[in-house]
């Protein structure tokens, strides 16, 4: 009866915590430092002017040209262009469905506040296969979850396995898994498409870091390894990138997390490859990188050999 109890319980804490850490994170977003370049227009009286309507939710940045905006917005430094003198927006829904949708609302709300239209732009749409702005997100998801059982089924399958061969092998279902799972978002569905080599190697390095992290923990903790590598990676990986949402939209102590853990860089790799030619992957590729090395460090630590009991003397034979 206590082993039903303690199984009861350790299941309802669990649903408790995906529950606290999803619904948490994403019900009620809000925009905070969201950045949009500014042309034609004093940035600092602007941003006073939305502060009094949403404080802290923008940081406007003045930008001496629309080209040299648009440079911004495509190389992902910004979410939004504003034309101000021209009375236009540009943003890049390809970019985040959410932030773009939210930065319409509030800038064409002020426009008409001031008695002024402001059209928008799209420099950068969504393609029609991912309408809705999710797949990045949950594409890296279905990267996630085949990085740890990789790490689960060769240290079953293969548990004496030397760290040049577990290496090889995790890396070949890394590219395998990489592929295929590109092949069918891309060419299939038509979700996350435009470019298919580039998409396949950042799935590929998703896939070999979860898969390096996880087993590392396994080799280092035990078998509860992998309940770290779920935890870390799912319940608090994901809301903390932000879901469907993006990183702005949720706590900004919770983002804060998120940019270190390899779901939402991966998520940002995925959607800069995709749909802005490449642009901005330093800082996602660098934390990824980092995790794949720590991965690799707690495979190369040698595992632990069990002591060996210290033989006890015979007794002595009686004398006669």
């Amino acid at each position: 009866m206590k082993k039903i109890i303690a199984l009861l319980a350790a299941v309802t804490l669990v649903g408790m915590l995906f529950s606290a850490s999803f619904v948490g994170a994403l019900h009620k977003p809000e925009p905070h430092g969201v950045p949009v370049a500014v042309v034609g227009a004093p940035a600092q009286q602007l941003q006073a002017a939305l502060d009094q309507r949403k404080p802290g939710a923008f940081a406007l940045e003045g930008h001496p040209s629309e080209q040299a905006a648009r440079e911004a917005l495509l190389g992902r430094d910004v979410d939004a262009v504003l034309l101000a003198q021209e009375g236009r927006l540009v943003v890049a829904s390809a970019g985040g469905r959410t932030a773009s949708t939210v930065i319409t609302q509030v800038f064409q709300g002020a426009a008409q506040a001031q008695g002024r239209s402001l059209t928008v732009e799209d420099a950068v749409p969504l393609p029609p296969g991912d309408a809705g702005g999710i797949s990045g997100l949950f594409y890296v998801l279905s990267l996630v979850i085949p990085g740890i059982a990789l790490a689960v089924l060769l240290s079953n399958a293969v548990p004496g396995l030397g760290l040049a061969g577990r290496l090889g092998v995790l890396t070949a279902g890394a590219l395998a898994v990489g592929t295929a799972n590109a092949w069918l978002a891309d060419v299939v569905l038509g979700a996350l498409p435009g470019s298919f080599g580039g998409l396949v190697a950042i799935s590929a390095g998703i896939v070999l870091t979860v898969s390096l992290v996880a087993a590392g923990l396994m080799k280092v903790v035990g078998p509860a390894g992998v309940g770290l590598a779920a935890l870390l990676f799912i319940p608090i990986g994901l809301p903390a990138s932000g879901g469907p949402l993006g990183a702005r939209f949720v706590p900004e102590w919770y983002a804060a997390i998120g940019r270190f853990l390899p779901v939402g860089p991966g998520s940002d790799a995925v959607t800069n490859v995709v749909h802005f030619g490449g642009a901005a992957l330093l800082r996602p590729l660098a934390v990824l990188g980092a995790w794949a090395l720590a991965g690799l460090i707690m495979l190369a630590v040698p595992a632990r050999t069990p002591a060996r009991p210290r033989a006890v003397p015979a007794p002595a034979a009686p004398v006669a």
